[in-house]
């Protein structure tokens, strides 16, 4: 199964170029992780090398975004679902934005009421999808993000729950468009390509994925993939 959209040549090059920056930053993640474990350090300059990573291991993030963008844009985004744990999953993604809720001072619950462990998807997409939400929420949040997830007798759904200014926009789901990014009006750092991401991994897993937001009250971003 591939996920699918469009292509230019100028593209073409811009990801070659963002894919050439991978093998610095995980250089600099091993570095600075190695640097935190192995080193004797002060306190104060175990808060820098802490900040250090933490930028290293955005911008990979960002850098990775980018470059499922294309390859969506290029239809050579394969989709390869086999029976995974949901439990690891949201394990693996919510410990990859510690970082972020750390640095933000966000509190990260996480919700697992699931009962059947184990289902049918993409592990490394749909976990990219859950990191792509968690940090979206933290970013816009006000103090705590909560990870929820829970299972009907056909589906399992994903939530994330932010408590920011929530969504202005008439139309909330247009968050999931490739050429809209919040970061601007809200002074934040970001490409606006990881909600555009989920929505389509979210689908090519034969899913769907919703927005509800109140103003000053917050958003909850919700996906479901069939058992």
């Amino acid at each position: 199964m591939r996920l699918k959209s469009s292509n230019s040549s100028f593209e073409t090059y811009f990801a070659m170029a963002v894919h050439d920056l991978k093998t610095p930053i995980n250089a600099q993640i091993l570095a600075t992780e190695y640097l935190l474990k192995s080193a004797k350090v002060s306190k104060d300059l175990s808060e820098l090398i802490n900040d250090i990573l933490g930028s290293a291991k955005y911008l990979k993030l960002l850098v990775d975004n980018i470059l499922t963008k294309y390859q969506i844009d290029m239809q050579s985004q394969n989709i390869c679902i086999k029976p995974n744990l949901v439990s690891d999953v949201i394990e693996d993604a919510s410990c990859g934005v510690k970082f972020l809720a750390e640095e933000k001072r966000v509190s990260l619950s996480v919700i697992n009421k699931i009962k059947t462990d184990v289902q049918m998807f993409d592990y490394l997409e749909i976990k990219r999808v859950i990191t792509n939400l968690l940090s979206n929420a933290i970013d816009f949040t006000k103090g705590k993000v909560i990870l929820k997830v829970t299972e009907t007798e056909k589906y399992i759904r994903f939530s994330v729950a932010d408590f920011g200014l929530g969504i202005t926009l008439s139309n909330k789901n247009d968050i999931f468009n490739k050429d809209l990014t919040l970061s601007k009006s809200q002074k934040r750092l970001g490409t606006g390509l990881g909600l555009f991401i989920a929505k389509q991994i979210v689908e090519a897993h034969n899913g769907k994925i919703c927005v509800k937001s109140k103003i000053n009250r917050g958003t909850v971003i919700s996906f479901i993939l069939p058992k």
